[in-house]
């Protein structure tokens, strides 16, 4: 991994920088697309039951692992900042420190997740036959829940001193171990039959995977940054900034993943269908989220240097650039999605209940996904800043204030297409909630 696959972030043009930043984060997205349409189809092969019991985990895995996305906040904020106020000793232990914090957490969590996923299934109103399936499943992702965390965090640290070609090549070896092994063991060929618990040890073992080596390489420094083992003993002043900034993000992310749970019980009320077919579509939906994600990420990482530079009209031509390009891509998949909705389901899952859910799904959602992805670039901006407080209110408030009681609402008069409707009615507001905040908030500030 060489030290030039660091992006000269202050000394490129800005349209072209957010995209050598974001590709590499594409690619990574489009092949975590692949491992789950992989994933989705070996699945799919056992039934909607079994195909549904990831689909219904997910949300509670997101509540858990939102400290693992506060934590990398905090990674970003700090060492982009550093690096662009020209101190990389300072980004180094920054970065070691929230190592170190990542694992504490993760150990006590991944303990706490496996002792009560049936208890966490129960509250959320999953039952039989989805349930038992999906505490399975649950188990063995929580006791995988340290790599997670270490992958999503030193991935975040990388990021944030520039450098995105490094994490898109590890996270590829580990989703096409991924690949590879999920048939091996959902079936048993070589491994005893685990089905749903074969995907979850096939996610836990190339994450580890992924781990070993990126830890391994940022020890050894050979990329131009290195984590230092004598920066392990934990800081004061600097547990506290990592805390500052990531805690706010943290509490934000669960509260939104609890949000998520909670729309996925009501969903699982109308049926294994309705769930299979807002999974094939919550799938889709989210690769090309994921495109925002990618263009958020190259975001912050240059807004987080712009402003340790002080250049704050760097800072504005990033955001205006973020707006338009994301805006152009994800659009052009938003519309393809819309007419071919029926066809992409027909791919996971054939069944004609679940395909026709499917096109409905698409037809309500997808002229929104386009807006939510906007919305990235907002909290990209935050992240860069440091403002996870920002991120997390406007989390909070597109899921709890909007989304959840629309779901509610709307699924009372109109079913499931009511849950539908309200996905794409949160996505406007959110946008529209998130750039008023950006244009009357002070947030073009350092913290470093």
């Amino acid at each position: 991994m060489k030290t030039a696959q660091k992006v000269d972030v202050l000394g490129s043009p800005i349209p072209t920088t957010l995209l050598k930043l974001a590709w590499p984060m594409m690619i990574t997205q489009v092949i975590q697309t692949l491992y789950n349409v992989v994933d989705a189809f070996w699945l799919g092969k056992l039934g909607k039951v079994v195909f549904s019991a990831p689909t219904v985990s997910f949300p509670i895995i997101f509540t858990f692992m939102s400290l693992a996305f506060g934590l990398s906040n905090s990674g970003i904020a700090l060492v982009s900042q550093s690096v662009g106020s020209g101190r990389l000793r300072e980004a180094e232990r920054f970065a070691m420190q929230t190592v170190v914090i990542s694992l504490i957490t993760s150990l006590i969590l991944a303990v706490v997740g496996y002792s009560f996923s049936g208890v966490i299934l129960d509250v959320l109103g999953i039952g039989y036959p989805i349930k038992p399936e999906a505490e399975k499943y649950l188990k063995v992702i929580f006791l995988g829940m340290p790599f997670s965390f270490l992958m999503f965090t030193t991935a975040a640290i990388i990021r944030g001193w520039g450098n995105t070609v490094f994490t898109m090549k590890i996270n590829s070896i580990s989703i096409f171990l991924n690949i590879v092994l999920d048939p091996f063991m959902i079936f048993g060929i070589g491994f005893p039959r685990m089905e749903v618990a074969g995907a979850a040890w096939a996610t836990v073992i190339s994450r580890g995977v992924a781990t070993y080596f990126s830890l391994r390489l940022l020890l050894k420094g050979s990329m131009g940054f290195k984590l230092h083992l004598s920066d392990a003993k934990p800081d004061p002043k600097a547990v506290k900034k990592i805390f500052r900034i990531g805690i706010p993000g943290a509490v934000g992310q669960a509260i939104t993943a609890s949000g998520f749970a909670v729309i996925m019980g009501m969903i699982s009320r109308f049926g294994p269908a309705v769930v299979s077919s807002f999974g094939v579509g919550n799938r889709i939906t989210s690769m090309l989220s994921m495109i925002g994600v990618s263009m958020s990420g190259a975001v912050s990482t240059m807004v987080g240097q712009f402003l340790g530079a002080g250049d704050e009209a760097g800072v504005d031509r990033t955001v205006r650039w973020g707006f338009l390009e994301t805006f152009s891509i994800v659009g052009t998949m938003a519309i393809l999605l819309f007419f071919f909705g029926a066809e992409v389901t027909r791919f996971f899952v054939d069944d004609p209940e679940v395909i026709e859910l499917g096109k409905t799904y698409f037809k309500f959602v997808s002229p929104s996904v386009p807006l939510f992805t906007m919305v990235s670039i907002v909290m990209g901006a935050f992240q860069g800043a440091g403002k996870t407080l920002y991120i997390a209110f406007i989390n909070i408030v597109r899921l709890w204030g909007i989304r959840v009681p629309l779901v509610k609402t709307l699924s009372e008069f109109y079913g499931y297409k009511g849950v539908f409707l309200a996905m794409t009615v949160s996505n406007g507001l959110a946008l529209l909630l998130g750039y008023t905040m950006m244009k009357l908030l002070k947030w073009k500030v350092k913290i470093v």
